[in-house]
């Protein structure tokens, strides 16, 4: 694709990048299409994972990824997260994508976080399938990924995830901005209150052991940087091992370009933190 980028940093530049090619080497999924429940449930999307495996026979450390898109598009297959499960697992990681209940297509939030949990126990069946480590699982999000994975991590049962990651995630429902997202937001929560809105963001969910790594733009004008930063400080009011690492003037959707330096520079930070055996210290 040979045209120019959409000029601003908003949603048709981020859609725009996720329409271009790759831009590196990627990797094939070991398995593709694996149901994680029986059957679909209601209208929403087949309850399916991809499966990425590194070299070696294992155990292999595991990272289940959830992909973003506002909660309204988005696949276990987009191209940001062919990306990271191509660099993951280079880096030695199994990982496991999945879809889950959209917005218009049968799902709220509680659809998306059920199908994320039905997801991770499953994934967890398959230790002996893919040489996994059942000690080792950690979960990433992208964008509105991210408050899923964060909002699972903190329902999920003390010492589940071995590590968590939030890339340009949303992390605070009440403050979204324009007529589109507060409709996609009553749309996701079912409800105009307020209240409810901030209940359950996952800033109001921080208190969970997993170690937090939060990556984000200081240019993300459609996820401010701020949400990043009102979680982490959240988390380090509760004493909970939280890293921010930001990336100056970097926009929302940032990965959907590989040959981004920053990319690269986020995707050896999100390796280096995954691959951590002590907790994280909180940082700004």
């Amino acid at each position: 694709m040979n045209a120019a980028p959409p000029p601003g940093a908003g949603i048709l530049r981020a859609l725009w990048l996720l329409a271009t090619p790759p831009g590196y080497s990627q990797r094939p999924a070991a398995a593709r299409a694996l149901p994680f429940r029986p059957a679909r449930v209601g209208r929403g999307a087949a309850p399916l994972c991809d499966v990425w495996l590194p070299d070696g026979p294992g155990p292999h450390p595991s990272v289940v990824v959830v992909h973003g898109g506002g909660f309204v598009i988005g696949t276990r297959d987009m191209k940001p997260v062919r990306l990271i499960a191509t660099r993951l697992a280079e880096a030695g990681f199994a990982v496991a994508s999945l879809d889950y209940r959209l917005i218009l297509r049968g799902g709220g939030l509680d659809e998306a976080l059920d199908d994320v949990a039905a997801a991770d126990a499953w994934w967890r069946t398959q230790a002996g399938r893919f040489a996994l480590d059942p000690d080792q699982v950690s979960i990433l999000g992208l964008s509105a990924g991210g408050a899923l994975a964060l909002l699972h991590a903190a329902a999920a049962p003390h010492g589940a995830f071995a590590r968590v990651v939030g890339l340009y995630g949303l992390y605070d429902f009440t403050w979204t901005g324009g007529r589109l997202a507060s409709l996609m937001r009553r749309l996701l929560l079912r409800t105009d209150d307020r209240a409810v809105w901030a209940a359950r963001s996952p800033v109001a969910h921080a208190d969970f052991a997993a170690p937090l790594l939060l990556v984000h733009g200081t240019g993300d004008a459609m996820v401010p940087l701020e949400h990043a930063q009102r979680l982490a400080s959240a988390r380090a009011a509760l004493g909970r091992p939280t890293e921010l690492f930001t990336l100056d003037g970097e926009e929302h959707g940032f990965v959907n370009d590989a040959r981004r330096p920053s990319t690269a520079e986020a995707m050896d930070r999100i390796a280096a933190f995954l691959r951590a055996t002590e907790p994280s210290r909180a940082a700004s």
